[in-house]
């Protein structure tokens, strides 16, 4: 890399205000955590992955790949259904979730972590 090249200039669509609550992450109300193992998650991680999906500007790609960490992080997809979403990247050259996987990893959320999307 030579230190003559310009450096690239990425504009973000997005308001101060939504970085902000990017960076602070979505908080996840303690009665939650604590139905939950607490040391099977990062909750911070989790409130900061919702926060980018609601503020983050994100075009459908960009919020399915958080939704498929989320999913991930949960272990809410099983072996057969990461296959299934290499394969569809694989043969069809994008990363997408159907609306089955979309609608389970929300429904999660609603259920386990009182938040709605």
């Amino acid at each position: 890399m030579s230190f003559n090249q310009q450096p690239n200039i990425i504009r973000l669509n997005i308001l101060d205000t939504d970085y902000a609550k990017m960076a602070a992450g979505e908080t996840i109300p303690e009665e939650k955590k604590q139905r939950l193992a607490q040391d099977s998650y990062d909750f911070d991680k989790l409130g900061q992955y919702i926060a980018r999906y609601r503020y983050g500007g994100l075009d459908q790609q960009g919020k399915d790949d958080i939704l498929c960490t989320i999913a991930t992080t949960a272990g809410l997809f099983t072996l057969a259904d990461v296959e299934d979403i290499n394969d569809r990247l694989r043969y069809q050259g994008r990363f997408y979730l159907t609306p089955g996987e979309r609608q389970q990893v929300v429904n999660w959320l609603i259920d386990e972590l009182g938040i709605s999307l």
